[in-house]
């Protein structure tokens, strides 16, 4: 699928003009919380080897490789643990994980534009947050970039901490600075963090809320809109 405004992927939906937008031609704009839904959520399961091949052309489509370069390491992410997001048995989204000592770490996350704002990219992190939990891992780790504001918005709202930035580490990896979300240059790597002691676990589902639960939609308060190239 093609953005409305170029010929790159489309990795966001407007849902106001319905356009579907690349990174750059999309906008962060403040609205209110929408709670009603309209659509089913989606469904979440475990990926199989059977499902390589998909979670293959879901990597393409959304980065052009299959590989992800964070936490000081490459992941070939077909080959990793993941959790899937379907529409009627259609993939929609995927998070891959990779478990390091008493660590998940969420290396890719991803959900089509076309079937945002039904709880995928949330149903996902709870999905990941329920396997460190049963696996009595220590914490969650998950990395984005400093242009990608709407998965900073996502994590942090979800209970997630800043605690390292890696400067130039995307410009090192790329060999060139890029354009990102909004046209924001793609530069560094920003590492986040979610305890899963007790006391840390209690007090992230107590910040959700009931309501806000693996159905509720992450980009609630998040419009992408097309404000010019």
């Amino acid at each position: 699928m093609r953005c409305a405004f170029c010929e790159q992927n489309a990795q966001f939906h407007d849902r106001v003009t319905g356009h579907f937008l690349c990174p750059e031609h999309a906008r962060l704009e403040v609205t209110e919380s929408d709670q009603q839904r309209g659509s089913l959520p989606l469904t979440i399961r475990r990926a199989t080897p059977a499902d390589r091949h998909v979670i293959e052309r879901l990597m393409l489509y959304f980065w052009g490789e299959t590989t992800v370069e964070c936490f000081d390491h490459e992941y070939d992410v077909p080959h990793l643990p993941a959790f899937l997001a379907c529409d009627d048995g259609k993939v929609m989204g995927l998070l891959s994980y990779s478990e390091e000592e008493a660590t998940l770490y969420v290396v890719a996350l991803n959900v089509l534009p076309q079937a945002q704002g039904r709880g995928g990219a949330q149903a996902l992190l709870e999905a990941a947050l329920a396997e460190a939990q049963a696996r009595s891992l220590a914490r969650l780790m998950v990395s984005t970039t400093n242009d990608d504001l709407p998965a900073l918005y996502l994590y942090q709202r979800f209970g997630f901490r800043i605690v390292e930035m890696i400067p130039g580490s995307l410009v090192k990896h790329h060999g060139r600075e890029e354009s990102g979300f909004a046209g924001i240059p793609v530069r560094d790597e920003i590492r986040l963090e979610l305890l899963l002691t007790k006391a840390d676990s209690q007090e992230c589902f107590s910040k959700r809320g009931k309501n806000n639960a693996v159905a509720l939609a992450t980009e609630e308060k998040i419009q992408t809109n097309r404000t010019g190239p």
